[in-house]
């Protein structure tokens, strides 16, 4: 099958470092080529992957470009790159874009098949208003619970499927509890590092933080988690390259996911629980899909059950956070989301041409 992968220009695929998206995408892509498909990403030109590259601007955008030109410069280089894309729509039996809303306007201008994964949330107003204009495009879900925002609109969910990584490096890491509590992620108020300061905090546990400081979020965390961070002596490593990541998890006791917003996936849960180390998390989101609660670690309803839930660490098995972990592989997302694509291309093949009957 020729399938067109796009993705977002903000980071390269995979990242160096933080970016969540990219990194799903760059396992994606690497699996249908190892499964004999004919993959073309349209990203960054730093990307590096086993599929064919077109490279649409040099370098990641979030490493050039000030937050200004973020706002009023990076939409037109990516409807741009769409432009471009369905401009070659024949190429590819299907398309599947990971670049939100802005894919929606260009679905209907050819008959090859396009996909859209929702790799964000979907409680914004811009989002309920936009998406029910396009009831027949095809969108998957990266949770059931994501799904929830739009509940009762004209939306045309295809599937739900799972994230999925290449977690061997990980279910190899030797696990060795060194005592700290580990914090992975980017450092926004719907995050909640401060919680994680002070589940540490209460228990007179060490806390690392291994994550990124977006340039949205910078005067949140120059004003409100640096200070914080100063005065509990937490250890910031900042963002974190992606060959440190398994031994940081698994030398940790714990990894706090205090996320206090409908989280729709949570990379850093199924990185943990491949190390051999619990999650601590807020029930938000997609929490209650990802983790079993007193197996891969404790979901909890505020504060004080994230607190005491580090005294119970050790009613947690390590081999059995690994065993739960292997539901989220790159092998079985790619099995999914080809199963998506065919479906997609035996419906369409069954339906008269839109393009023919507009002309």
């Amino acid at each position: 099958m020729r399938i067109a992968q796009v993705a977002p220009l903000y980071e390269s695929v995979p990242p160096q470092a933080y970016g969540g998206t990219e990194r799903v995408i760059a396992a994606l892509c690497d699996g249908l080529t190892e499964a004999g498909h004919d993959v073309t990403l349209f990203a960054a030109g730093s990307s590096t992957t086993q599929a064919q590259l077109e490279p649409v601007v040099s370098a990641p955008l979030r490493t050039r470009m000030s937050r200004a030109e973020m706002i009023e410069v990076a939409p037109h280089l990516h409807l741009r790159m769409l432009a471009d894309v369905y401009a070659r729509a024949d190429e590819f039996d299907v398309i599947h874009a990971h670049t939100d809303l802005w894919t929606l306007p260009f679905v209907d201008s050819t008959d090859t098949p396009t996909v859209i994964t929702m790799h964000g949330r979907l409680d914004l107003d811009i989002v309920r208003h936009v998406l029910p204009r396009y009831p027949d495009v095809a969108l998957v879900s990266i949770s059931d619970h994501q799904r929830r925002a739009l509940a009762g609109r004209a939306v045309n969910w295809a599937a739900t499927v799972y994230n999925g990584l290449d977690l061997d490096r990980y279910l190899r890491e030797p696990a060795g509890d060194a005592g700290y509590l580990a914090f992975v992620g980017r450092l926004s108020d719907e995050k909640r590092p401060d919680i994680a300061v002070e589940v540490a905090r209460r228990n007179h546990r060490q806390l690392r933080v291994a994550a990124k400081v977006d340039p949205f979020d910078v005067e949140y965390y120059e004003t409100e988690i640096e200070p914080l961070f100063a005065d509990a002596g937490v250890d910031f490593l900042g963002e974190m390259v992606e060959q440190d990541k398994p031994k940081f998890y698994a030398g940790a006791a714990a990894t706090l996911f205090p996320s206090d917003w409908p989280e729709p996936f949570g990379l850093v849960m199924i990185e943990s629980m491949a190390a051999g180390t619990p999650v601590i998390a807020l029930r938000r989101g997609s929490v209650p899909e990802i983790l079993v609660d007193g197996v891969s670690g404790f979901i909890c309803d505020d504060v004080e059950e994230m607190v005491d839930a580090v005294q119970r660490l050790d009613e947690i098995d390590r081999d059995e956070c690994r065993q739960h972990a292997l539901q989220f592989t790159k092998a079985t997302m790619c099995s999914n989301y080809i199963d998506v694509y065919e479906a997609m291309v035996r419906d369409r093949r069954c339906e008269p041409s839109t393009v023919a009957q507009a002309s």
